[in-house]
């Protein structure tokens, strides 16, 4: 998909990373501001997020359908 968009792989995990703020926020309003995404792999499309307290992580985790479809 990305190549057929023209994009490399390094510009689309930078995209990811820049903009998960944004996607963060349109998925789950109260966790904005408490995750930061830190690594994405655009082979296998894993994002690395560091919440910053456990109960946030657990949060996120229940979130992540949301989210997926948000970022999608």
């Amino acid at each position: 998909m990305m190549t057929e968009r023209g994009m490399a792989a390094p510009v689309a995990g930078g995209s990811v990373l820049a903009d998960f703020d944004a996607v963060l926020a349109a998925a789950v309003p109260e966790l904005s501001g408490r995750v930061r995404a830190v690594a994405f792999d655009a082979e296998t499309g894993r994002l690395d997020v560091v919440p910053d307290v456990p109960a946030v992580g657990t949060q996120l985790r229940w979130s992540a359908s949301k989210l997926t479809a948000v970022a999608n």
